[in-house]
């Protein structure tokens, strides 16, 4: 208990008050550094936005990413992550953060949202791709059924029964 009294006063001594906000930091830092096995662990603070995150390599050769703990019970929207993508994010870090939602139980389901995602494509776009995949689909199938007489023709030479061809020879 030592040492979770220290990371907690440690946290309280960034400018955080919130009880609940440095026990789901305590928690998520605890959670990436014995069970995730993250490199370069570490707790922050953004006192803009009074928010405790915590930073982590996956791996040695990968860049940091940014967990943000959150309670189930808050409301999340686009604004709030983009709130907290402007005031986290860095070069260093990319565009991406972590949301480790929190269980009254201490649960954690983690979802990583990018900043910049493609827009959703028109329904004419939409409409022209499934066609597209229709015509590919049809094909598909008709050269799987014909695929015996085709290979039987590639391999015989063939037979033209186009009457407007005309053998050159």
């Amino acid at each position: 208990m030592e040492l979770e009294a220290k990371i907690k006063e440690d946290m309280k001594s960034f400018g955080c008050n919130c009880p609940k906000k440095i026990a789901m930091a305590y928690h998520l830092y605890i959670n990436l550094v014995d069970e995730k096995l993250m490199y370069d662990t570490e707790y922050c603070y953004n006192k803009d936005i009074d928010t405790l995150y915590v930073v982590a390599r996956p791996n040695k050769n990968e860049r940091l990413n940014i967990y943000v703990p959150v309670p189930t019970d808050s409301d999340v929207d686009v604004s709030y992550i983009g709130r907290l993508q402007e005031n986290l994010c860095t070069v260093e870090t990319g565009s991406s953060i972590t949301l480790a939602f929190f269980e009254s139980d201490f649960t954690i389901v983690m979802y990583t949202f990018t900043k910049g995602l493609a827009l959703r494509q028109s329904a004419v776009l939409s409409n022209q791709l499934k066609m597209k995949l229709e015509r590919r689909s049809f094909i598909n199938s008709e050269l799987k059924k014909n695929r015996r007489d085709i290979l039987n023709d590639a391999l015989n030479g063939g037979a033209v029964e186009d009457d407007d061809c005309e053998i050159v020879g």
